[in-house]
């Protein structure tokens, strides 16, 4: 049987501003935000036309930025694919849930998943990297869960409410994903990438079709 989600992930656009710029200004997100959180919203606002601006046809990017979507839900968060090498071919992955009711679940599972899958198979990237606080249990047991390796400690590394927290850092390699990748999709065939994005411009064409 062919798997079925409402979620997905896309390109950021510039229409997107007004939602991330939103998420960013709330104190429980940037909590989560790997390094200094921006306070300022004029400077929240300049970081996030940054980001989501493109980069001129002759420059290499070393960014991509993605919205994690739903059918359901409308945009759920945001997914940042930086410090691109292609020439090592390695990138960090740093993902945010703006929903925080949806942060802990199977939602936030497989737009994570997406991301990996397009790093690997779209980006052609060898390896991915990601980092996470020592307080942030969902995202160990997500990130742990992909096959991740964590191969670093930095003790004492960020303040938040007063406490000092450890930065975990995790490796994944494409053949390990891979493994995960034929699990799923022995258990779950159209769950590929290419499936899913079939069915988000389905979805959307449905969306904006008149009844």
């Amino acid at each position: 049987m062919a798997y079925k989600t409402s979620v997905y992930i896309r390109r950021a656009e510039r229409e997107d501003l007004d939602t991330v710029v939103q998420w960013m200004e709330d104190p429980d997100f940037s909590h989560f935000l790997y390094g200094e959180a921006t306070r300022s919203p004029r400077r929240v606002r300049e970081q996030i036309i940054t980001m989501l601006g493109r980069s001129p046809g002759n420059t290499v990017p070393l960014g991509v930025y993605l919205i994690i979507d739903s059918t359901e839900f409308g945009p759920i968060g945001l997914i940042s694919l930086n410090n691109i090498s292609w020439r090592n071919r390695s990138l960090n992955i740093d993902a945010y849930v703006g929903k925080k009711n949806l942060r802990s679940g199977h939602l936030t599972g497989i737009g994570f998943f997406r991301a990996t899958e397009y790093a690997f198979y779209e980006l052609n990237m060898h390896r991915v990297n990601l980092f996470v606080y020592s307080f942030n249990s969902p995202s160990i047991r997500l990130v742990e869960r992909s096959g991740a390796v964590r191969e670093l400690t930095m003790k004492d590394h960020i303040v938040r409410d007063g406490k000092f927290y450890d930065l975990y850092g995790y490796g994944l390699l494409r053949p390990e994903f891979d493994k995960l990748h034929a699990e799923f999709m022995s258990r779950a065939p159209g769950y590929d990438l290419e499936s899913n994005v079939r069915a988000w411009e389905e979805a959307t064409r449905a969306k904006e079709t008149p009844a």
